[in-house]
């Protein structure tokens, strides 16, 4: 029997967007190709009209027209069909509240219960809380039972705390955590991304269907190469360093203070021959913070650290040159419900991951899959370099077990599909 399943993404950029390449896209090219027989595939996207940006505002009518049209193509090419409508809302929806909320509702539920009817949906996979809320009030429209997967990715209501649009303690955040009760309590299957948060929702939401399925990693791309790994040593100058990488953006989650204290713990742990090098896309005026801190702390730049801006498809290559990769949050109200792409990544190329041990969440992930280690400032340099050195073939092959078992692209693929029919069964 076939299932007719619909993917429904809101007020987010299908379009020169890494994650969605990566995360969505992906995802439902391998769903499909290995399970097409069974599974009919729809992309439904509510685009927004205007965009706000740091550049200004400006309509998204007609603009990535072209690009829009090629996604289309590419996804029919392989039996996908993209459904894209534009919404006359802003793309700045993690300030949305009541109001906004209510707006989006009426614009969003005609929407989607519109194409549930022409396409004669079984299940609705929505990806983050906009997209669940509009599907859960279009399903409540039909008499025939359909199936709704809430994705949830991030907190909403807490991201709203840390982005300063509500405060813990105001009306918008208590009015988020009721709608995200109604839709935890509604939501046929829920999606958590970690440990963490798997486990908040559990405590929070008992009733909760809920499931972790945690970001993957496509092992076709990412994987340990050892003639990349000397070509783009000898082209960064890297000689026979130990190196610590860091990749991804750098904003408010990411804690400069945290990250240079574990810059100066893995020093003090390698010495001299130590080198941090920084992969990412984010802004030099936004990376200033961190730059301080380790001018602050008499770290040369090009001589013991520096930055470059890679893009997505270059990461795997880059990634090959380090030794040891540092993923670690500020203290923020997500922070033990968080597992970004990189951590997959890191894993997939045999880089053993090192935290600060403050940051309880990572740690807490880190020591559950045997990958690495919280770092704490005040031991001993010498202790944690004998556990890191005598550990290091084992840790890194552990890295890459565990990428393979529970990260890849492939098992992800597989247990979407079991989803679907057992949701339908």
């Amino acid at each position: 029997m076939t299932v007719r399943i619909m993917y429904l993404i809101a007020l987010e950029r299908v379009f020169d967007n890494a994650i969605f390449d990566n995360q969505v896209k992906k995802l439902l090219l391998k769903i499909k190709g290995d399970h097409g027989r069974d599974l009919e595939l729809t992309l439904l996207v509510l685009l927004p009209w205007i965009e706000l940006t740091r550049r200004g505002i400006y309509s998204n009518f007609w603009r990535y027209k072209n690009e829009l049209k090629s996604l289309q193509r590419e996804l029919s090419d392989k039996s996908i069909r993209l459904i894209l409508v534009r919404t006359p809302f802003p793309s700045a929806f993690f300030q949305m509240k009541l109001l906004g909320l209510v707006w989006f509702s009426l614009i969003a539920m005609p929407i989607v219960w519109y194409w549930i009817f022409v396409k004669e949906v079984q299940v609705i996979h929505c990806r983050y809380y906009y997209a669940t809320l509009a599907a859960l009030l279009a399903r409540r429209l039909f008499q025939r039972q359909i199936k709704v997967i809430f994705d949830v990715r991030t907190l909403l209501p807490e991201l709203g705390v840390e982005d300063g649009a509500w405060m813990k303690d105001s009306m918008a955040f208590r009015f988020w955590k009721r709608i995200e009760d109604w839709m935890m309590r509604h939501a046929d299957k829920v999606i958590s991304v970690s440990l963490g948060m798997t486990a908040w929702i559990r405590e929070r939401y008992p009733g909760a269907n809920v499931e972790m399925l945690p970001n993957f990693v496509d092992l076709d791309e990412f994987y340990p190469h050892n003639i990349i790994r000397r070509v783009k040593r000898v082209e960064l100058g890297l000689g026979g360093k130990t190196v610590l990488v860091y990749s991804g953006t750098i904003g408010n989650r990411h804690s400069p203070v945290r990250m240079v204290q574990c810059v100066q713990a893995f020093f003090k742990i390698f010495g001299e021959d130590s080198f941090f090098l920084i992969l990412t896309t984010t802004d030099r005026k936004r990376l200033q913070p961190l730059i301080n801190k380790l001018k602050a702390c008499r770290f040369e730049e090009g001589k013991e650290w520096r930055t470059l801006n890679v893009s997505p498809y270059e990461m795997p290559d880059y990634l090959n040159v380090a030794d040891l990769s540092l993923m670690t949050f500020a203290e923020i109200p997500t922070s033990e419900t968080l597992l970004p792409v990189k951590f997959a990544e890191y894993l997939a190329v045999g880089l053993p991951v090192l935290t600060h041990l403050y940051d309880t969440g990572t740690t807490r992930t880190v020591n559950h899959y045997g990958v690495g280690m919280g770092l704490d400032v005040y031991t001993a340099p010498e202790e944690i370099k004998k556990t890191l050195q005598e550990n290091k073939n084992q840790m890194r092959k552990r890295c890459l077990e565990v990428a393979k078992k529970e990260f890849s692209l492939e098992r992800f693929a597989q247990r979407y599909y079991e989803i679907y029919k057992e949701l339908v069964a």
